[in-house]
This record gives structure tokens, C-alpha cells and sequence, in this order.
């Protein structure tokens, strides 16, 4: 179940759903989870669901009412997917978005000025991810598992205790109650890793790395964004601003050179600034529950039409005014709490300044919505500051501001925008892949850094440079590798988002929504790993961790082929055989090259069109003895077991079923004699020499796509998608599992 620890402040009814959750839920004296995960952001949530999921016990503590992070508690909803990787919980929860909007006849594209994107307000994608956590506890605690989710509002981690290099125990702060939780795994899913210091591991922060951090190193700009709707019928009172905010004439001249009446529109490509207050709409527009009408961002007119918006374009902090004549925020940003508290509030007033001027200056009828946010945050970082005159606005505004850079992990790989863009060059131009073995997840976005992006601000020791924006652009998707999760010191500790082990530049790729989703996912499914297998994360498998991301529909290889889709039965074993390269395809794509963010280049629309964008793998066609040998080669090099070569392995003839499973078995050590097995296939008789290998696998479940429906066909030939599939389990058998 998930438990709500609440703050009496936050509500009238406050006191009586502490007194329910007292009464309902255990002793908080000392507590004890699988896995621990801090932050309920957009990898927080991933996370969680990803382990429950597998059946172990789940604690995610968030320090606001609300889960989604950046997309929804910092209003960044509209989804920044270069990638297009609709895949796994991030896919679901994309799904779970448009339909919810298409039964209330609503488009989910009203967001940067294009027909294809997806955009939500945050109060429901905040429903949406509570529906999903619910739903992970439910699975997690059924068919006989012992898992659970568990959520705690309004909570956080104030202490880390290890044994030597493992963490054993955090203590926590839930709902104004210190309480110790035993936990095998913890996962730091804050903004800006918070728990990173507390845990010990070493970091970067800026440039320079703990424990030498440079607080005047720089970061990139914060904004506090506000979400704000069309009043046709006038602002009410309590919503307008009558008077200019502190620093107003100061941010003023900014304001006007961005967006401005009689400015340029987005028709004019490329977009040229100031824009007119259509087009700064049509950038962050988002559905609007309150206007009965539906618009989309596909054309100016849809622009025009949108009644709901996202305030994130002119108001970045410290921005255009830099911070003592450099851009981006001091370090001390993260590393200083009352700094941080003084800054965010400054981030707050210079969003009212922009309200402002869009009131007074621009003379149009839009303020904070007021059915999206009601809380005391925004107020309680400007007290002293603001008069009562605000005090409806600020309490509309969202609970956080949306961060753009984290302390990072100095972790066992450390990608640099150099190996991101070798890596995003997979498949274009007529290239072949240059696949991540080890990848967890997919992203993809552009080096984008708000200030703080000169030669001064960048790791000199990795090799980036201002330079590096520009040369080293990503040209599609990339890949995280499995080393950028683990530290290089501590165990039972994971990063999930934005502080993953990587270049300050490849953060600047890796700080969006959907990649959070997906590398939160992949450390949830980690962490339960490590958990079930009872070792350190470091020690496990990646291609453990990999079939059960490909098997719960998270894509990890950058190439598509047009005869195995998602929902082919084969297409987990296909990607895992892509990754290391196991059956070369029939066919790679052709895609031309094209930087990830030009969605209107007609190279790649045509490639599209014509299907140059996806491969063939030849998923039924019969593998030959030589791709047997040589995938058998690739796939157990190194294992304990000696491998025996396959009988057939010098000639390009067609492979029988049975001779593949014979030769599969006994590259994982299967011996005649021993185990009796019952019988599963009325094509193999209990004395044919084949009964034993065959059931040998289907016992340990390497058969269960390959033969699911009582018949073996021995004699058939073995397709190369039955063959990467049935590679992918036995690979993946887990530990203790190898011998009968």
C-alpha cells in the first residue's frame, strides 16, 4: 500500500490524516525495506515501480505531496523526447498520458510548435504516476510474492550508515519523525543528489570532484516555472499583479528581447527573437482541462488557440543577468542549503517579474492557473521578501524548481560527449552499429547546457571543451552504459537520474524526462537484482538486468528492424543479440545523418518514408552452422563452463533445432545421467538422446518462447530469432541455476 506521511502545515485536514496514518500504518521506530529510494522525480518513480515489480520490498521517500519531479512538482510537462524511446515505464506512462486526453477529446501535441509531441498538465501526470505506483504495490504483493511499494510524502533521508564499502541503514526524516530504515540497496533519485555526500561516495559537482569541490565552479541556470492560463473574462484580483516585483526594472530589458508584442512567430523558421506572445506559448503549450475546446501545436493557428502554457523560456536564473559576471549558478548552489533556499527564491521573484510584464507590458489577460497547484513552498521562500499582495500567485506556483544539473557519481564509466556522439552515430550513413554492450537505457537530446558552457566551466581531464558543443552534437539516440550506475567505491548504492556517473555536457543530454524514466527504471531493476541475487550491484550481470529491462518492453539497442517490432515475441532476444553482436542482420539501416534535433530534415523524412530507418534482421530465416558457432563463441567466451564447439560450425548449411539445443545444453554444462525430467514434447520420446539436453532447458525456461506449445519439431531448422532468444535466457540463467 502506499502511505502518505503529511506535514500539519500543508492542510486544514492535516492533523486527521496523521491520526489515520498512525492509527493504519506500522511503528516508524525502525523499518525495514529491500530497497531504499530517495526522490519520487521522474527516475525516483521509475525506480520504485521498476523493483516492486520484481517482487521486493520498496520505500520511495519524496519530500513534496507530489511524485514526478521536474515533469510535474517543477511543471516541466512537456516531454523533451529527441530520442522518440516510447518505450518501458516511460512508454506506459506515455500511453497512460494520451489516452486519458483522448477520451476527454484533447490532443496531447501542443508543445514546441509541432504536430508530433506530447505535453500534459502536471497535476495529471501526478495522478497518473500515483495510479501506477498503486498498481506496482498491488503486483508487488501478489501471486505469492512478498514485495510492496510503499510510498512516504514529505520525507527525505538524513543519514547513511555503511559496514565497510556496503550501506546497511539510512536514517530518515518521515513526516517530521526520525526513523531507521535496514535497507540492501539505496537509490538516490533527488535533483540535485543530495544523498550522494551523505553516502560518501565520491562526486563531481561543477568541474571539480569531491573532496575538492570548487563552489565557484559554475552550474547551469535554475527555473522556478509557473504554468499559467488565459482569462477571457479578466484576471481575478487575486491573480493579478498589481505592482512591479522587487528587480523588476532590472530583468525588464531581458524580457523585451524574447518576447515582445508584434514580435516574430515560428512561421518565420528559423525562429528569430523577440517572438509575439503566440509563439512563446506554442513552445511549453499544454492541454487545458478547463477550456472545452481541443488545439494542438501543429500549425500558428493552434498556437493562437492555446488557453494553457508553461512559463520556462525568459525567466532561467540567474540568465541573461549572470551570476558576478559569469554565466550559470555558483556550485554552492548544491552544496549549500541556505544558499540554495536564497536562490530559489530569487528564481521565484523573477518569475512574478515576468508575469508582470506579461500583465502590464504585453497587455494580456493570463496569470498562474488556478487549478493546477495550492501549496505554501513558493511562499515560504520569498517571506520577508514579498508582501501579502502576492500570496495567491505564489501559492499557485509549482512546489520546485526544475534543476538542470546534479551532483554526478564518480562511477566505473564516465561517458563524455566525444563517446555520445561515436555511439549516436550507429546505423546513419550507411554505418554499422556502434552499440554500448552494456547499455541500460537509451536517450537522446542535444549538449544543451543554460550557462555555465565555457572552456572554464567543462572537465579539461575529459577531454571537453566549448568546442565539444558543436563537434561532438549527438546525431540520434545514445546509450547509458551499465558503469555509469555503479561508484567506484561504495556498494548497495545507485544513481537514477541526473547523478549518473558522466561528462557535464553528456549530463546537459541527460537531464530530460523520459531519460530520467528510463535510467530509473534500469536502476530499480538493478537494485531488485542485486537484492534477489543477494551481491553487490557491481557483481551482477548486466545481461541479467538487460533481459528483464528488454522483457518489460524497455528498448536498449539503437537499432530498429522492420520484421521484429516490439511486440514480436522474439524482440527481446533480437535486441540482446544486437548489443553484443551476436547474429550479424540481414540488412542494417541506412539512415542519413542528421543532427538529433532537426525534426524537419527531409533526408531523414524521406529515410523514414522508404524504411531506411530500420534494418532486417531476417528473424525466421534458418541460422547456419557457421552464425551457430560463431553466436555460441560470442555469447559464452569467458564462462566457466568449457564450451564445446558446435559439430557443424564450418559449413553454411542450415542448423536442426535438435542439433542447436544439443550444443546449446552443453555450452551450459549439461551431462547425460542424473535428473529425470517429466515429459514435455510428444515429438521426443524418453529414449531418444535428445530427451535430455531438451528438457534440460526447458526446465531452466530457455525453451518458453522457442517451443511453448508441447511440440519440439527437432528436426525443423532453427530460425535466428528462436536462436537469440534462446541465447538470451541461457545466458541470463541465474546464479546457482547453471548446472542440473
Amino acid at each position: 500500500m502506499i502511505r502518505n506521511r503529511s506535514r500539519k502545515l500543508f492542510a486544514v485536514l492535516a492533523p486527521l490524516v496523521l491520526l489515520l496514518v498512525t492509527l493504519s500504518g506500522p511503528s516508524l521506530a525502525a523499518l525495514s525495506y529491500d530497497v531504499v529510494v530517495a526522490g519520487g522525480g521522474a527516475g525516483g518513480v521509475g525506480a520504485a515501480i521498476a523493483a516492486a515489480r520484481l517482487g521486493v520490498r520498496v520505500a520511495l521517500l519524496e519530500e513534496t505531496d507530489w511524485l514526478g519531479g521536474q515533469m510535474t512538482a517543477a511543471a516541466v510537462s512537456t516531454m523533451d523526447d529527441l530520442s522518440g524511446n516510447k518505450t518501458g515505464i516511460y512508454g506506459e506512462f506515455y500511453g497512460q498520458v494520451a489516452l486519458h486526453y483522448f477520451l476527454k477529446g484533447k490532443s496531447v501535441s501542443t508543445c514546441y510548435w509541432d504536430g508530433g509531441t506530447m505535453a500534459f498538465e502536471p497535476s495529471v501526470g501526478r495522478s497518473i504516476l500515483a495510479s501506477m505506483a498503486a498498481k506496482a504495490s498491488e503486483r508487488a504483493s501478489s501471486g505469492g510474492r512478498n514485495g510492496t511499494l510503499d510510498i512516504f510524502y514529505f520525507s527525505k533521508i538524513t543519514g547513511v550508515k555503511r559496514e565497510g564499502p556496503a550501506v546497511r541503514k539510512v536514517t530518515a526524516d518521515l513526516g517530521g519523525q526520525k526513523t531507521e530504515i535496514n535497507c540492501a540497496v539505496l537509490i538516490d533519485a533527488t535533483e540535485l543528489g543530495d544523498v550522494i555526500p551523505l553516502v560518501r561516495a565520491r562526486y563531481r559537482a561543477g568541474n571539480s570532484q569531491s573532496p575538492n569541490i570548487g563552489e565557484e565552479g559554475r552550474i547551469q541556470d535554475i527555473t522556478w516555472l509557473a504554468v499559467i492560463k488565459k482569462y477571457p473574462g479578466g484576471i481575478p484580483p487575486s491573480l493579478r499583479i498589481s505592482t512591479p516585483p522587487p528587480g523588476y526594472d532590472r530583468y525588464a530589458p531581458a524580457f523585451r528581447k524574447i518576447v515582445a508584442a508584434g514580435g516574430n512567430s515560428f512561421r518565420d523558421y528559423p525562429l528569430k527573437l523577440p517572438v509575439d506572445f503566440a509563439t512563446h506559448n506554442g513552445y511549453r503549450g499544454l492541454p487545458d482541462s478547463s477550456n472545452p475546446e481541443s488545439y494542438n501545436a501543429a500549425t500558428p493557428e493552434g498556437w493562437e488557440a492555446i488557453t494553457k502554457t508553461g512559463v520556462n523560456w525568459a525567466n532561467d536564473y540567474p540568465g541573461a543577468e549572470k551570476w558576478e559576471g559569469r554565466s550559470g549558478l555558483p556550485v554552492v548552489y548544491i552544496e549549500d542549503l541556505e544558499f540554495r533556499r536564497r536562490a530559489d527564491g530569487e528564481a521565484i521573484i523573477k518569475t512574478l517579474c515576468f508575469l508582470y510584464y506579461i500583465q502590464h507590458e504585453l497587455g494580456e489577460p493570463w496569470s498562474v492557473a488556478d487549478d493546477e497547484f495550492l501549496s505554501p513552498l513558493p511562499g515560504e521562500l520569498t517571506r520577508g521578501i514579498l508582501g501579502d499582495e502576492y500570496a495567491e500567485v505564489l501559492r499557485r506556483l509549482p512546489l520546485i524548481p526544475y534543476v538542470r544539473e546534479s551532483r554526478r557519481i564518480v562511477g566505473l564509466e564516465t561517458p563524455t560527449s566525444a563517446a555520445v556522439r561515436r555511439n549516436s552515430e550507429s546505423y546513419t550513413d550507411g554505418r554499422e552499429g556502434r552499440e554500448i554492450p552494456t547499455a541500460l537505457a537509451i536517450g537522446g537530446y542535444i549538449l544543451d547546457l543554460h550557462g555555465a558552457d565555457e572552456d572554464e566551466d567543462l572537465e579539461a581531464e575529459l577531454g571537453e571543451r566549448a568546442s565539444s558543443i558543436k563537434t561532438d552534437m549527438p546525431r540520434g539516440p545514445f546509450q547509458v552504459p551499465f558503469g555509469a550506475f555503479i561508484p567506484v567505491e561504495v556498494d548497495g548504492f545507485l544513481p537514477a537520474e541526473k547523478n549518473l556517473s558522466m561528462s557535464r555536457l553528456v549530463s546537459g543530454a541527460l537531464r530530460l524526462q523520459p531519460i530520467s524514466m528510463h535510467t530509473g527504471q534500469a536502476a530499480g531493476t538493478l537494485a531488485a537484482l542485486a537484492v534477489l541475487e543477494d551481491l553487490p550491484p557491481r557483481k551482477i550481470d548486466p545481461r541479467l538486468v538487460q533481459r528483464h529491462l528488454l522483457e518489460a518492453g524497455s528498448a536498449l539497442s539503437l537499432c530498429e528492424y522492420s520484421d521484429v517490432p516490439q511486440d514480436h515475441p522474439f524482440w527481446p532476444g533480437v535486441q540482446m543479440a544486437n548489443l553484443y553482436g551476436w547474429i550479424p542482420p540481414e540488412e542494417l539501416p541506412s539512415s542519413p545523418s542528421a543532427k538529433i534535433d532537426d525534426i524537419y530534415n527531409n533526408k531523414v523524412v524521406v529515410a523514414r518514408l522508404f524504411g531506411r530507418d530500420k534494418g532486417v534482421f531476417g528473424v525466421d530465416t534458418p541460422l547456419t552452422g557457421q552464425e551457430t558457432e560463431m553466436l555460441l563463441r560470442k555469447a559464452f567466451e569467458g564462462e566457466d563452463s568449457p564450451l564445446l564447439l558446435f559439430p557443424e560450425g564450418g559449413t553454411g548449411g542450415f542448423v536442426a533445432r535438435k542439433d542447436f539445443a544439443d550444443a546449446l545444453a552443453r555450452a551450459l554444462g549439461y551431462g547425460p545421467g542424473g535428473k529425470e525430467w517429466p515429459s514435455r514434447f510428444a515429438d521426443i520420446e524418453a529414449s531418444s538422446p535428445l530427451f535430455g539436453p531438451v528438457h534440460y532447458l526447458a526446465e531452466k525456461g530457455i525453451l518458453d518462447r522457442a517451443a511453448p506449445g508441447g511440440v519440439f519439431l527437432p528436426d525443423s531448422f532453427i530460425s535466428r530469432g528462436a536462436a537469440a532468444d534462446m541465447v538470451m535466457r541461457a545466458v541470463t540463467i541465474r546464479k546457482g541455476e547453471k548446472q542440473s
